[in-house]
């Protein structure tokens, strides 16, 4: 029996496609824009293309899913039988996606709750799997939708880049920023703090970079009840995903979930781009992925 609430979020969450159907979880994807072209992501454009575009300098922006991808969102559901969508955002102070959203839900075929989660990557998809979770066991839209705040309040979102031109570029850091760290050489290790993107440390490596933010997973999993582990990187650097999964694993007894950055989440990054989420996840869901 299909779920009377179904859980929805947009492509930046980095889902795999086989987590998202096992939970029954829709996608709206982001827009990347290439110079001036836009394609949905996904089925318009993979994060291979983005970086090559990036690295060749092309204009490369992103913008949230159109009205029409949004209504598809609740038409989908209906057409599993649901009689609710809860839709679980990336930070409303990165995109205006939670936004477009709640300005097109009058016009949906289904009531629909928007629920900000103040984050971004895999903290925000493994919030989803929660509410999912919570879906699926009979939870009211109420419910499912607290479910996704408590996980997203959890969540620890920690990410480090060789440059921050593709940052600065996208307006995700300053300027000063970007060139307070190419002219002294500073990596920086960032983070999700209240929904924006901030740099939480400096070090004068990219491999130290790393590490500090596989330290920094591996000492927040311990304090959640279901800590899973949610590790991402682009097409390219399978080396790089191995020697972290590698340290993380060796750290700790929590599920890894493994799963490539979003082409949205590549326009930002830019090539050698490396994100690490841990999520206090329902159980179910830790049940599932351990």
């Amino acid at each position: 029996m299909a779920p009377r609430v179904v859980v929805a979020t947009d492509s930046s969450a980095c889902l795999p496609l086989e987590l998202a159907e096992q939970w029954g979880v829709l996608i709206a994807p982001l827009q990347v824009i290439v110079d001036e072209e836009a394609f949905d992501e996904g089925s318009g454009i993979a994060p291979q293309a983005v970086v090559d575009a990036l690295v060749s300098g092309r204009t490369v922006g992103t913008s949230q899913p159109g009205p029409a991808a949004l209504l598809r969102i609740a038409d989908d559901a209906k057409a599993l039988g649901a009689d609710h969508v809860v839709f679980v955002a990336l930070s409303g102070a990165m995109s205006g996606t939670a936004q477009a959203m709640e300005a097109v839900a009058c016009r949906a075929c289904l009531p629909v709750t928007v629920v900000d989660s103040g984050t971004v990557s895999l903290a925000a998809g493994l919030a989803v799997l929660s509410a999912a979770a919570v879906a699926c066991a009979g939870g009211s839209a109420d419910e499912v939708a607290a479910e996704a705040r408590r996980a997203s309040e959890s969540s620890l979102c920690l990410f480090t880049v060789d440059s921050l031109e593709y940052l600065r570029r996208g307006g995700r850091v300053s300027d000063t920023m970007a060139a307070l760290g190419d002219a002294l050489g500073v990596k920086p290790v960032l983070g999700v703090v209240d929904g924006r993107v901030e740099q939480v440390e400096r070090v004068r490596t990219s491999a130290r970079a790393r590490a500090a933010v596989l330290d920094r997973i591996a000492a927040r999993a311990p304090s959640h009840a279901h800590p899973v582990v949610g590790l991402m990187t682009l097409p390219g650097d399978d080396e790089m995903a191995s020697k972290a999964h590698d340290v993380l694993a060796s750290r700790g007894d929590w599920p890894i979930v493994t799963a490539g950055l979003s082409a949205v989440l590549a326009a930002h990054g830019g090539p050698r781009s490396l994100a690490v989420a841990v999520v206090d996840v329902h159980a179910d869901v830790a049940a599932a992925l351990g």
